[in-house]
């Protein structure tokens, strides 16, 4: 027992050393969707894209399981414009517990859909709850639509996850996001906060900020 709980604790001091730089996790970010794009499997209907807001990537999110399970992931957001046009990225993480009965570490790409640019004005608190600040739904996706998964297009927010290949929607009731003010100024040089990303019209890009918003248009086009 006390090597599986040594195991438990390196696993969960390593999360801190997985991600790279700011625009490491742009690129990240960028790629994953793009797989999700290519991947035959994702069909998210044409309602729940029209009338996204917002949309969260997080690459590579790590869930643990050990009795007390926990995830944590570190993604990037961006809020639909007045004239259909996507904002400047602003970096977002996703923390949250459950329970568990099987020891393991395991690596998702989450894909979380907003229907409201509210989202941002949460987030200025520092901290959202799913489901509790939002409502929140597994998404649904091709086959998964009348098996499941939430049909009458009500939720707040709808997520789902790519695991070993299989694209699903997956709720994250309970699940706590915040901005990650450290990876901002990294990307943009100062200390500002995901409303003025959201607003501003005069901040700097770069390859990865385009390569992302790139693949933010290939999934709503």
């Amino acid at each position: 027992m006390k090597k599986i709980g040594m195991s438990f604790l390196l696993s969960m001091m390593m999360l801190s050393g997985l991600y790279g730089s700011a625009e490491e996790q742009l690129l990240d970010a960028s790629n994953v969707l793009k797989n999700m794009i290519r991947d035959s499997k994702v069909n998210i209907p044409p309602r729940v894209l029209s009338s996204t807001q917002a949309i969260a990537i997080f690459p590579a999110t790590i869930e643990i399981s050990f009795f007390l399970g926990g995830k944590t992931g570190n993604g990037v957001m961006v809020v639909r414009q007045s004239d259909g046009s996507w904002s400047h990225p602003f970096f977002v993480k996703l923390g949250g517990a459950g329970l568990g009965f099987q020891i393991g570490v395991e690596k998702k790409d989450i894909l979380m859909l907003f229907k409201s640019r509210d989202i941002v004005q949460k987030l200025a608190n520092n901290k959202m709850t799913l489901g509790v600040d939002a409502s929140v739904a597994a998404g649904p996706a091709g086959d998964s639509i009348g098996r499941g998964s939430e049909v009458d297009f009500s939720s707040e927010v709808y997520t789902y996850t790519k695991t070993q290949g299989a694209f699903v929607g997956v709720s994250f009731d309970g699940s706590v996001m915040n901005h990650d003010y450290d990876k901002n100024i990294e990307l943009y040089g100062n200390n500002v906060m995901p409303e003025q990303i959201v607003q501003s019209d005069g901040l700097l890009s770069s390859y990865a900020i385009e390569e992302f918003l790139k693949s933010i248009q290939q999934l709503t086009h």
